[in-house]
């Protein structure tokens, strides 16, 4: 894969999803993982992992992927093709306001977050399947997701807490 053909599969993406970056992963996932494998399940989660203890847009992961493939011009020009699309979605806006209260335009609206919700779904329940393997990593995973959903941690914190006992688990083996 050549830096122009990541940039333009990014812009075409985000452009999809209306620069929706959780359901950008199954779309990276299925492209930069399965097809062409210049990324591992490991790599895509890491970046999306970084992503989201950092403040900012939440598909700024793909600057993560740009760089991790090809350096700082990955990371510049991916970061380039999350901004264009936003910018055209603007243009867009004027004519959505202008039929906000159609009624065919509201459930447009609903069927894209309807998709939205069922892409990032199976993507969870995909990457789970390849990376929820041991006892270890269930415990991780239960343990993250206890601490920032049901106890509300800070997102970093959890993560933090979660791997110092992933770390821990497997030293103790």
């Amino acid at each position: 894969m050549s830096l122009i053909e990541l940039i333009a599969l990014i812009f075409t993406f985000n452009l999809m999803t209306f620069g929706n970056g959780p359901v950008m992963i199954p779309l990276l996932q299925t492209s930069l993982v399965e097809e062409r494998h210049v990324l591992s399940v490991d790599q895509l989660l890491y970046a999306f992992a970084i992503a989201r203890v950092t403040p900012g847009q939440a598909n700024v992961y793909v600057v993560a992927i740009g760089y991790m493939l090809f350096g700082l011009p990955g990371a510049l020009l991916t970061t380039l093709a999350i901004l264009v699309p936003a910018y055209l979605m603007l243009l867009l806006l004027h004519g959505y306001e202008r039929f906000r209260d159609n009624r065919s335009m509201q459930n447009f609206t609903r069927g894209l977050t309807s998709t939205s919700v069922g892409l990032i779904f199976a993507a969870t329940v995909q990457i789970g399947r390849g990376t929820l393997t041991n006892t270890t990593a269930w415990i991780v995973f239960a343990l993250t997701r206890g601490l920032v959903y049901l106890l509300k941690w800070n997102t970093l914190v959890g993560l933090t807490v979660a791997c110092v006992v992933g770390l821990l688990l497997n030293v103790s083996r």
